[in-house]
């Protein structure tokens, strides 16, 4: 808790798109918070929702400012316009899919009260489930070295789906380790276990009675007709059974005992800066082309500077606000955080990171994570942002490379069809069109982006290379040294 007499007014901004089944959570963990309430207020912004959310909010909570926007203007343009209407001295967004801690906003303004030079302080966001581990062995084998192909992974089983149930509910689980990437063969999606591999299963504190279905083959040239598979919990072994040629599903039973094993996930404890010019949340893992994120050990357990925010829990200074500008409304969503960040950055201001200020949050619960519409915004505000932000010959570099990967995806889309593949391929044809819709975006945009670029490289306080500073490698989560030098 602030030790100050008076804390400072704060504005809670809100951006909602046919989000009512959130809302009572979210606005619930406000009205609790261990802060005057008359020293906070909190606006949504609706971003011309169907579904009954302005009624629900006007009912319920009828405390909450309500700014309505005739038409949908993303995450960026929605807090923009509940910034304009905010009366607070700092101005915290916060997405509609979250659950704040009592302390949250407190540990927040206390990191920013405690250094002018702080623009933006980040919070802790955990997943909104918890994890537990789940270990899966069997034998495993290598195809080269049975002579059949060139092949050298270790491969152990194929899992073709796996999920939680809970009544009629299913939930998708997390490959944590040990498992490849995903394979695509005709409509079979699938992927090959190591002989050791960790699920990631998601659960919540109030669950009962769950359980774990499971759909396994074992398709390996060896002769042997099944391969054995256990499941354990720790050092609890929760199932035993033979993987046959041919795809069978189980499904395990979760007893409470086993469920209260599951522990915290850290989805974002600050965001990274990779040498690609892309952000990762620091918290997340990907391996094999698999993401998952890392369990709250306490690694992430102190006040400390980071490179950029994550704008679902985010504690903005207005002066900050006013010196590098809002949100860029260009970018409808995704990246607005990372480019607000590197442009406060560029002013000289610091973005810090609270771990005290706790949220629980459902990751992607606005979006389908990789759907084709949050894919082209990703891929454009990347690299909308390098055009604007990042040093002539990053943004030059990724540029090529985004035109040369269109060039190769396109190569390869044409010798399908050139060989009769029509648009059965489906994953080749949204890639392509997706990258094609991102080409013809920012070429329409450069004019603007040039602008924008001039305007921000030329007000710059800091240069490229205490920027460049913060490039952190892919396969890591800690920061490089702050001291080193740029070559």
């Amino acid at each position: 808790m602030m030790q100050t007499l008076k804390p400072p007014l704060v504005s809670v901004v809100i951006v909602n798109y046919n989000g009512l089944h959130f809302l009572g959570p979210c606005l619930t963990s406000l009205e609790r918070l261990h802060y005057p309430r008359e020293r906070y207020e909190v606006i949504l912004v609706d971003n011309a929702s169907s579904d009954g959310s302005i009624p629900y909010v006007r009912t319920q909570f009828p405390w909450v400012t309500i700014v309505r926007n005739a038409a949908n203007l993303g995450f960026a343009g929605g807090n923009n316009a509940g910034i304009r209407a905010a009366k607070g001295a700092y101005l915290a967004l916060l997405n509609n899919d979250t659950r704040v801690d009592r302390d949250w906003l407190a540990a927040l303004v206390e990191v920013c009260e405690a250094d002018p030079l702080v623009g933006a302080c980040t919070s802790k966001i955990l997943l909104m489930k918890d994890r537990l581990r789940l270990r899966l062995e069997t034998d495993a084998f290598t195809p080269s070295g049975l002579g059949v192909s060139a092949d050298s992974r270790e491969l152990g089983v194929i899992v073709e789906q796996a999920a939680v149930r809970s009544g009629d509910a299913a939930r998708p689980v997390d490959f944590v380790e040990g498992f490849y990437g995903e394979e695509l063969v005709g409509e079979r999606r699938y992927r090959w276990s190591s002989g050791r591999a960790i699920l990631g299963l998601p659960i919540s504190p109030d669950d009962r009675a769950l359980s774990l279905v499971l759909s396994v083959s074992n398709p390996r040239p060896s002769g042997a007709p099944t391969a054995p598979v256990s499941l354990w919990v720790g050092e609890e072994r929760i199932a035993q059974f033979d993987a046959a040629f041919e795809p069978r599903t189980y499904e395990v039973p979760l007893a409470e005992a086993i469920l209260r094993q599951a522990r915290q996930v850290i989805q974002n404890a600050g965001s990274l800066l990779l040498p690609d010019g892309s952000g990762r949340d620091r918290g997340a893992l990907v391996r094999n082309g698999q993401q998952s994120f890392e369990e709250n050990h306490g690694q992430y357990d102190r006040t400390e500077e980071v490179f950029a925010l994550c704008g679902a829990a985010v504690l903005l200074r207005r002066t900050m606000l006013d010196d590098v500008g809002l949100l860029d409304d260009e970018f409808f969503m995704y990246y607005e955080d990372t480019d607000l960040a590197w442009r406060a950055r560029l002013r000289g201001w610091k973005i810090m990171y609270a771990p005290g200020a706790v949220v629980r949050h459902v990751h992607c619960g606005s979006s389908i994570e990789w759907s084709p519409l949050f894919t082209f915004h990703v891929l454009r505000n990347r690299l909308a942002m390098l055009l604007k932000d990042a040093p002539a010959g990053m943004a030059a570099r990724e540029w090529r490379q985004f035109l040369l990967s269109l060039l190769i995806q396109g190569m390869k889309l044409s010798a399908h069809c050139a060989r009769g593949g029509g648009r059965r391929v489906t994953p080749l044809w949204q890639d392509v069109g997706v990258r094609a819709r991102v080409a013809r975006s920012l070429m329409m945009s450069l004019p603007g982006l040039y602008r924008k670029r001039r305007t921000i490289r030329g007000a710059a306080r800091v240069g490229d290379e205490a920027i460049m500073r913060w490039i952190c490698d892919p396969d890591r989560t800690v920061y490089p040294s702050r001291s080193k030098k740029i070559t």
